[in-house]
């Protein structure tokens, strides 16, 4: 004899994507794309204000993951999840007179929590989440990247443009993948 077990979705399939969130899901997610080539391949340039491109990079993937929050119905956690970023975001970017190392330790603290979190909440909606993989994948990623932040602080301007701009590169491209898998939005009066 065994009682009765729902699953958590009560058998209704997963809540649609409304256009507003996949549609700010996308703007923040080529933000990022573009934020991580500059980051990427001018790293020149962006010696000169890498907190300011750093912090703003981790608002935006801060900001992303609201929008994907939002559009999936998970805003509780997504909101939390994007804080995490945009506090480590706004922190390295308003600093008077960050260090490099400081700036490492900031940037890869805010990646480091903010992946390991990604990663698990991904891999407990999988039934739930259309493209949890990817959501996973892009946890991983900034984890690996906040490890690696956090044990070489002391790496040149350099090496650190090169490093989170191909995060931020692929962070933001992963998203993209996600938010193009999400369920469409059920037409008005349906």
């Amino acid at each position: 004899m065994s009682a009765p077990v729902s699953d958590r979705t009560g058998g209704s399939p997963p809540e649609r994507t409304t256009r507003a969130g996949r549609t700010a899901l996308v703007v923040c997610g080529a933000a990022a794309v573009v934020v991580g080539v500059v980051l990427l391949f001018n790293p020149t340039a962006a010696a000169r204000t890498l907190a300011l491109l750093v912090g703003l990079a981790l608002v935006l993937g801060g900001l992303l993951e609201v929008s994907a929050a939002l559009a999936g119905g998970r805003s509780r956690w997504g909101v939390l999840l994007g804080l995490v970023l945009v506090v480590g975001g706004v922190i390295a970017a308003v600093w008077p007179g960050i260090t490099l190392w400081s700036l490492a330790v900031i940037t890869g603290i805010s990646l480091l929590v903010h992946g390991v979190a990604r990663f698990a909440l991904a891999v407990a909606a999988r039934h739930e989440v259309a493209g949890w993989g990817w959501l996973a994948a892009a946890g991983l990623l900034n984890a690996v990247v906040g490890v690696l932040a956090l044990a070489w602080p002391e790496a040149t301007v350099l090496v650190l443009s090169v490093l989170f701009g191909a995060q931020v590169l692929v962070f933001g491209g992963l998203l993209l993948v996600a938010a193009a898998l999400l369920p469409r939005a059920a037409p008005a009066g349906r």
